[in-house]
């Protein structure tokens, strides 16, 4: 959803190599030669909306990744966002300094132009009615998504108001600026009613949990930090990144965070212990956007090297984290686990390696489901 303009990537040594993991958890990748500037998925979770930094957008496939639409030209600069409303009746793209509606044919049915700056975040309210934008300045503006209206240019902020989000209950307004603070505003007044301190330096992006209460904020200090609302107390200061973080995205029951960074990773963390359970860092350049898919048990990534991935949140992961011990040992005392044994025919070992995936399958949904039990308690 927010971005960091590409000038920023260009100039600065962010592309450090780093090695693949053993374990990927890779569903599916694609690389493109234009990268991928913004990412979002439809409500049902069934096609995956991707901006191009060369102003394009493409609507593809969730599963396969296949094109099921492309409009070339759609904005001059790159497209930092896109979203679809409940109805899923349009398209919303946002680019240079100006949003744009299309219909799912990708022809154009309105453009909104009230920002003089580059468009650095745009979304939808989950009810459809109301929109989100914010640019290179210190407002943001509030917009009536059907009368494609200006309501409100929100000023409130003392530096360049980078993120915005609507929270899921269609309440509230959080916004991240330069200024380092976080303010919240009651979407009906259009007033702030908290603002809250911590981050050493610029927000990058900021995100409700799905009930609400919490909101995660990503600094260019590294950090992600999750904060209680209803209290105005920070909950957690999450420590794990080596470069900036830009991106934040809660699992769709609240109970996990994702982050993207400038380092090239992604971590899983636990939104109730703050524990880093994974970190996901097969990409070549920096995390540029996050969008978890509705089931929880997956999520997709872009990066400035043009890759699009999806990511299998395996039970083994967990399982590796918590209990990695004990797995491993009784991986490695089990004859089926053992490499080609002298005199084994390629199809003895074949159908052992078969079984041996089987059984392992077996150990891992033991120690996950030992994993949800601990920690329901």
């Amino acid at each position: 959803m927010k971005r960091l303009l590409c000038a920023l990537f260009l100039i600065s040594p962010l592309f450090i190599h780093v090695s693949a993991q053993v374990d990927s958890y890779i569903l599916n990748r694609q690389n493109f030669k234009v990268p991928l500037t913004s990412i979002n998925l439809s409500p049902d979770g069934k096609k995956l909306m991707g901006g191009f930094n060369n102003g394009s957008f493409r609507i593809l496939d969730a599963e396969s990744f296949e094109t099921i639409l492309e409009v070339t030209h759609a904005h001059h600069k790159a497209v930092n966002a896109m979203d679809m409303p409940p109805k899923m009746d349009f398209i919303l793209s946002a680019g240079d300094n100006t949003i744009k509606l299309w219909d799912l044919q990708g022809k154009q049915i309105a453009i909104w132009t009230a920002h003089a700056t580059t468009i650095w975040n745009a979304e939808i309210s989950n009810d459809g009615k109301h929109a989100v934008s914010s640019a290179f300045n210190k407002t943001f503006i509030l917009w009536d998504v059907y009368n494609s209206e200006v309501l409100e240019r929100m000023r409130g902020h003392e530096d360049v108001a980078m993120s915005v989000s609507i929270s899921p209950d269609n309440r509230f307004i959080a916004s991240g600026s330069n200024d380092q603070t976080l303010k919240i505003w009651d979407l009906e007044t259009r007033q702030v009613i908290k603002t809250l301190h911590g981050p050493a330096q610029d927000v990058y992006d900021v995100e409700f949990s799905p009930d609400g209460q919490l909101l995660a904020v990503a600094s260019k200090d590294h950090s992600i930090r999750i904060y209680n609302l209803p209290e105005e107390e920070l909950v957690h200061l999450l420590k794990g990144h080596r470069d900036m973080a830009l991106e934040v995205e809660f699992s769709p029951d609240g109970k996990y965070l994702i982050s993207g960074s400038a380092d090239q990773s992604v971590i899983l963390w636990d939104v109730i212990s703050g524990d880093k359970i994974h970190n996901f860092i097969d990409s070549e350049a920096a995390v540029m956007d996050l969008v978890y898919h509705p089931t929880g048990e997956s999520f997709y990534s872009i990066s400035y090297a043009g890759d699009l991935t999806r990511w299998e949140i395996d039970p083994e992961i967990f399982v590796i984290r918590y209990f990695d011990q004990d797995y491993h040992n009784e991986l490695s005392s089990d004859p089926l686990f053992e490499p080609r044994r002298k005199g084994e025919s390629k199809k003895e070992y074949q159908d052992r390696k078969s079984e041996a995936a089987t059984r392992k399958a077996q150990i891992i949904d033991l120690y996950y489901k030992k994993y949800l039990i601990k920690k329901e308690q």
